[in-house]
């Protein structure tokens, strides 16, 4: 198949004598390159998207502290899982975890494989429990429809996968394993940065958002809450630094792009009122944190972004069912 594939581009490049190339030590690296290109343009894997969004994670983790304590975190895991599993992806696998990060940047970064983070700063725009669900739907909406793997330049697919497949420790040596490590961490870095600097397409967003109402409405919570949470902060005036303002497009845009949503409080909006004030009760004081997040983290943090955290089944399920 590869000698077929590298054959049919010879020829369609309009080389006539290939006889003499296809024996040669060249060509056999031209076969290798027409290799990597059929993996880089191949699914990316589901245990493949799972180790390029930890390595994702580990860098946001760089630069941004986790805070907020256990409590917190089994409330935010179980809204989110809760959220996910009404979703197009409802498993991942790695499975959903969901962090607190300690800055007073209002952000919220979704790592590929399911892994999501949002600001202090951003939970201080969200009012209720509706409102959380919609905010963490628009993230859940990324990792299904992969917008982040979307970032990464083709030219970094081609390398890390000509080399990085999961048999590659056996089949090369250790310098080219070296280089596919190295390859990964420029995936990594590719989307790292988008998250974090760049931000998606506005076409990348109202995609999101569009899905996020669905979304959230499937797991019974008002689809309007997202819209109240744009017209929260549209009325923020400073709207320099890193963060919201840096990688998404003007909230008043999304809410334009959302007009003609309906909602209105489901039943059960009283518990799931009172039961997200008492769990952002447990989020820590927003006052003393800084844009950089650096805040050292508080007791049993990292919970929800663990592999182990507490988003199991069991505790979204239950959460859930109430919420709706």
């Amino acid at each position: 198949m590869t000698c077929l594939l590298l054959v049919l581009g010879l020829v369609s490049w309009g080389l006539d004598d290939i006889t003499d190339i296809i024996r040669s030590d060249d060509a056999q690296t031209a076969i290798g390159v027409v290799d990597a290109f059929v993996q880089a343009g191949r699914e990316i894997s589901d245990s493949e998207e799972y180790h390029i969004g930890r390595a994702v994670a580990a860098n946001i983790l760089k630069s941004y502290t986790p805070v907020g304590g256990y409590a917190f975190h089994s409330y935010l895991n179980a809204v989110g899982s809760w959220v996910a599993m009404n979703s197009p992806k409802p498993c991942t696998y790695g499975g959903w975890h969901f962090q607190l990060l300690s800055s007073s940047e209002i952000n919220a970064m979704a790592c590929p494989g399911g892994t999501i983070f949002i600001t202090r700063g951003l939970l201080d725009q969200i009012r209720d429990e509706d409102e959380l669900a919609c905010v963490l739907a628009h993230e859940i909406a990324h990792v299904c429809m992969r917008h982040g793997l979307g970032t990464v330049q083709q030219a970094r697919w081609v390398q890390a996968f000509s080399v990085a497949g999961m048999a590659g420790a056996e089949r090369f040596g250790s310098r080219e394993v070296q280089e596919a490590a190295e390859s990964y961490g420029d995936v990594a870095s590719d989307i790292t940065e988008a998250l974090v600097t760049k931000g998606y397409s506005r076409s990348a967003e109202t995609a999101a958002d569009s899905l996020a109402v669905i979304i959230a409405a499937s797991a019974g919570y008002d689809p309007a809450g997202l819209t109240r949470v744009l017209s929260r902060m549209s009325a923020v005036s400073r709207r320099s630094g890193p963060g919201f303002w840096q990688t998404h497009p003007s909230p008043e845009d999304r809410m334009n792009d959302l007009d003609g949503v309906n909602g209105g409080q489901t039943a059960g909006y009283a518990s799931r009122k009172a039961r997200f004030e008492e769990a952002l009760a447990t989020a820590g004081s927003p006052a003393s944190y800084s844009a950089t997040g650096s805040q050292p983290a508080a007791t049993g943090t990292t919970g929800g972004a663990s592999r182990g955290g507490s988003s199991g089944g069991s505790r979204s399920g239950s959460s859930g069912g109430s919420s709706r």
